[in-house]
């Protein structure tokens, strides 16, 4: 005896379409509704990962760092254009979320680049807005002693002088320029307001250092 076929008649044909049409919607909605889900999942650790970058992006940007030993500081991340020398000890501000190549961005005391590895963490809740030091001690030996002038080149006013061994205070923040020559100006705040030459850092002379 053959199995009964319910679908070989009109009317069952009929049930057994809207049963198939049935299925397939039902298909359809649940497959739609896992596409959604997968969707809404997707775009949600999206927008965490992207809201989790950006936290980490503005966590780093400006941490305090100091510097392991007397090191330089480069316009690139290369030791082929020195800006300025850092006294061991000295604080800088980091300005990239990541190092690249073994360098890291700086944007104080000045804008430039200084190899990680010469780095180490500040103190346990240090800024880096923490004022820096500013006394400089003259390491300048020349009886002449050094000028401080008027503005930030070698031929502007003479207002005073210091001599070997003298203090001065750096201006706050400390600002720094560079002439033509490759030499480094650095501007006073005492004995008195002006501009004293710091050396050449490119070759490591310089006539200042941080006082103890």
């Amino acid at each position: 005896m053959k199995p009964m076929n319910f679908c070989t008649k009109p009317v069952a044909i009929f049930a057994c379409v809207l049963g198939t049409t049935g299925a397939l919607k039902a298909t359809a909605t649940v497959v739609a509704s896992a596409t959604s889900t997968n969707a809404t999942v997707r775009s949600q650790l999206t927008l965490s990962q992207t809201s989790h970058n950006s936290q980490v992006a503005q966590g780093l940007a400006g941490q305090c760092r100091v510097s392991a030993k007397s090191i330089f500081v480069y316009r690139e991340r290369s030791t082929a254009n020195p800006i300025r020398a850092l006294e061991a000890n000295e604080r800088v501000s980091l300005a990239e979320v990541s190092g690249r190549e073994g360098w890291i961005a700086i944007s104080s005391p000045v804008r430039g680049f200084v190899e990680t590895r010469d780095l180490t963490r500040c103190s346990r809740g240090e800024a880096p807005t923490r004022p820096l030091n500013l006394c400089r001690q003259v390491t300048y030996r020349g009886m002449e002693g050094l000028a401080i002038r008027e503005r930030p080149e070698s031929n502007s006013l003479r207002m005073g002088g210091v001599f070997y061994s003298q203090r001065v205070t750096l201006s706050n923040p400390p600002e720094f320029r560079q002439d033509a020559q490759g030499r480094e100006w650095a501007r006073l705040a005492a004995p008195m307001d002006g501009w004293i030459s710091n050396g050449f850092p490119a070759v490591g002379d310089l006539n200042l250092e941080a006082c103890d």
